[in-house]
């Protein structure tokens, strides 16, 4: 399995919004990536054995000041220890906060009858939760694209409910248009891709990728599905 980071480049390679994030080897490393990324940041372990990093207790979250980056860097990697003593660790991913939003998963999976499925629903823990999702056999254009999100039972809290304000149904649109055309290139070298949580921000402000998980094909792993699991608001995996 690709780490979160590398999983990332793939998607920033189809175009998708990914967050500002750089990969620490110390902790010296993280204070000066959070400098440069600027406070507050999130910080995870990177590590290609761990990927419920929330479960590992292997994640921290608005850290504002140097020292608090230096200190979680070793709490991560000491819970990432404690959870699978085998785990190859490679660090630690310093990553920007992201604004509140509404979280949205968006996926692949591939279907040994109809191959490559794409996957759009409610995200973090609420994929567990509702199994609020809509499925499509790609190729899938922009008006097929909308009627997918319009399946949704939590449609309304996109468009904005009891005075919440309307999410980027527009932007959600586009990135279900490029995993599909990723999901027809990469065809069976992809056994699963997870975008969880999908970052949907206010109209007109787009989306960004929190936490990504890319399974080539050959590879499995028993997982469950675990909603939040990462770094902004609510930077998953």
């Amino acid at each position: 399995m690709l780490t979160e980071r590398a999983s990332k480049e793939i998607l920033a390679a189809y175009g998708f919004p990914v967050t500002r994030e750089g990969l620490a080897a110390t902790a010296e490393d993280a204070a000066r990536l959070a400098r440069e990324i600027g406070y507050p940041v999130a910080l995870k372990i990177e590590s290609p054995d761990i990927t419920h990093k929330t479960e590992a207790g292997a994640i921290r979250l608005g850290l504002a000041s140097e020292d608090a980056v230096r200190h979680a860097f070793d709490e991560v990697h000491q819970a990432a220890r404690r959870y699978k003593p085998e785990a190859r660790l490679q660090g630690a991913l310093v990553q920007e906060m992201v604004p509140a939003g509404l979280e949205v998963i968006l996926g692949i999976t591939n279907d040994p009858t109809f191959g490559p499925v794409v996957v759009a629903g409610l995200g973090g823990i609420h994929v567990e939760l509702f199994r609020d999702v809509a499925y499509r056999i790609p190729p899938i254009d922009r008006i097929e694209a909308l009627r997918m999100v319009r399946e949704l039972k939590a449609y309304r809290l996109l468009e904005g409910l009891r005075g919440a304000p309307p999410r980027d149904i527009g932007a959600l649109a586009d990135l279900i248009v490029r995993i599909s055309r990723l999901a027809l290139e990469l065809g069976s070298d992809l056994a699963e891709l997870d975008i969880n949580p999908l970052m949907l921000l206010e109209r007109g402000m787009g989306a960004r990728v929190v936490d990504a998980l890319v399974i080539p094909a050959g590879q499995s792993e028993n997982r469950s599905a675990e909603g939040s699991q990462g770094g902004a608001t609510g930077n998953n995996h």
